[in-house]
């Protein structure tokens, strides 16, 4: 059984304020995570609501719904920025920042005031990249100096992103307590490390494109021929399989809550541990995709083609081999878990990447062997329609959020201290699954049946005026299907805003006890929540099931 003992604190350590200025001042990473999770559902919304207007726009063949022939794309190109970049990768780091130190005996993280100047300067440079969308600027903007703009904001959050992410990779390799292995910490805290190391190798390629993009629009224009050619070189980082990256930390929420709901190790930790690797791993290389150099579909012709479909197969095995584990642990349980919205969102999540693993693999491998007979303008058969909207709806929509709603409703009695609704989580989790259907269905089957396209680099307008494309078809009640859904994920997300607003905001939720689910990872040996600032009473871990590890019997020597 773990020990407590009292963890040395450094003179130099700095005292958290107490008063609301010391957000802007904080070297706490509990308070650091906090700030990423509120404020990225906050954009979510931003995000889904420009989704939105987008997909009312392809309900017409024949005009523009909501906005216009000269936002469009821009609308397009920021509701993809601001899923990705504003959302699911900053509420996940924000987890992240807040558990993974609890998880392994830290007292904080390796560079708190590293993780505390990368949320502001993520925050500064969302409002910057709005305001550049605002003034005509972005891809595709009519204001040059917008367009400048929108790559240093881009920047500026892709610095940002990657600062915090070498901050929770460092704490997990360098900060764990002594005795506790790395094939021994809790799943979320590993699938932390997978993601966080991807995001590591994979977001210095982006900045490097930016930085190339920025030269060339402000100083020659001869590689771009204006701002065009801007989202045909950076979409790869909202496109598979680089989104694998952005939801293994959901595969590492589902384990956590499934096997502590089943009160039981996974059957080998070791496999655990590899097919969460396995779906990051898998999700690296999407910078090689064929959209950044603009050659169009010549990468599906060759070995290339075999690499991506390989992706893809890797993905969906490792996913489909932790549902198995998981599976696995619950069935030996050899009783009918307590149902919660955690494990509910937990189960729906986990399988969602499953879906979209197989989706991937599916358009990847149609491309590839050519057999659709589909497309437009030379562009691969599936990949360039709606087909990805689709399977961007199951992984950010689908996976990331169902993922988020069941870490918030699992992990609120130790972030804020307080049980959510579970009446209302139930509830959410419906709205939630509601509208990733929808919003996953009517964009793939339009792509799959009508070819209409996702979205045309040369010539945006085309994206919304296809009527040349679709013969009738019937892709206007697809595309109105999909817009459905993302209106009820919009109401999902603010359910859930409320949710916490009420229970947490106004205390109305439950206080909540040191371990109320009768878990078994170290962050629930520690107050609900944990004081503010670095904890003096640290455990002694060598295990990552310490509570689990209490209740069984030890074994008797000779």
């Amino acid at each position: 059984m773990s020990e407590n003992t009292t963890a040395s604190t450094s003179p130099g350590v700095p005292v958290e304020d107490p008063t609301p200025f010391g957000w802007l001042t904080t070297a706490d990473h509990k308070r650091t995570g906090r700030l990423f999770i509120v404020c990225s559902l906050v954009f979510l919304v931003l995000g889904a609501v420009l989704d939105l207007l987008v997909r009312l726009d392809l309900t017409s063949s024949t005009d523009f719904v909501t906005l216009g022939s000269d936002s469009f794309a821009q609308g397009f190109a920021f509701s993809r920025e601001a899923l990705t970049l504003l959302f699911i990768i900053p509420a996940f780091l924000g987890v992240s920042m807040y558990m993974v130190p609890l998880q392994i005996g830290a007292a904080n993280l390796a560079f708190p005031r590293a993780a505390t100047a990368s949320f502001w300067a993520w925050k500064v440079s969302a409002i910057v990249l709005m305001g550049a969308y605002l003034g005509n600027g972005g891809p595709y903007g009519g204001w040059a100096n917008g367009v400048d703009l929108h790559l240093l904001a881009l920047s500026g959050l892709v610095i940002s992103l990657l600062l915090g992410s070498i901050s929770v990779a460092t704490t997990i390799m360098t900060m764990r307590s002594p005795g506790l292995y790395m094939d021994e910490t809790p799943p979320f805290t590993w699938s932390s490390l997978v993601s966080t190391s991807m995001l590591v190798v994979s977001l210095p390629v982006l900045l490097g494109q930016i930085a190339i993009l920025y030269i060339d629009h402000r100083y020659g224009r001869v590689f771009l021929l204006g701002n065009y050619g801007v989202w045909e070189r950076i979409d790869w980082i909202h496109r598979t399989p680089q989104l694998f990256i952005y939801v293994v930390p959901v595969l590492g929420v589902a384990a956590e809550i499934v096997l502590a709901t089943a009160r039981r190790r996974v059957f080998e930790p070791l496999a655990m541990y590899f097919t969460i690797g396995l779906v990051g791993l898998f999700g690296f290389g999407a910078w090689t995709n064929f959209a950044i150099t603009g050659e169009g579909a010549d990468i599906i012709d060759g070995f290339e083609g075999v690499v991506y479909v390989g992706l893809y197969g890797g993905a969906l095995l490792g996913t489909l081999g932790l549902l198995g584990l998981l599976g696995l642990a619950l069935i030996q349980n050899r009783k009918l878990p307590k149902i919660s919205t955690s494990l509910l969102a937990a189960l729906g999540a986990g399988k969602l990447v499953l879906v979209g693993a197989f989706i991937g693999l599916i358009g990847a491998a149609v491309d590839w062997l050519e057999i659709a007979g589909r497309g437009n303008d030379g562009n691969p058969q599936l990949r360039m329609t709606t087909w990805v909207t689709g399977q961007q709806s199951v992984l950010i929509y689908g996976a990331g959020l169902l993922g988020l709603l069941a870490a918030i409703h699992w992990w609120a009695p130790k972030i804020w201290g307080r049980q959510l609704n579970e009446l209302v989580g139930m509830l959410n989790f419906l709205v939630i699954g509601t509208g990733t259907l929808l919003a996953f269905a009517g964009p793939a089957l339009s792509g799959l049946l009508t070819e209409q396209p996702d979205f045309v680099y040369a010539d945006p307008e085309a994206t919304a005026l296809y009527a040349d494309w679709i013969d009738d078809s019937g892709a206007e009640g697809l595309s109105a299907i999909g817009a459905v859904g993302v209106a009820i994920l919009i109401a999902g997300t603010c359910l859930l805003l409320l949710n916490l607003f009420v229970s947490v905001g106004l205390k109305k939720g439950p206080q909540a006890d040191d371990d109320p689910w009768g878990a078994q990872s170290p962050e629930w040996m520690l107050p609900s929540p944990p004081p503010m600032g670095e904890i003096d009473e640290l455990p002694m871990l060598t295990s990552g099931t310490p509570l689990l590890d209490s209740t069984e019997p030890e074994e008797v020597t000779a």
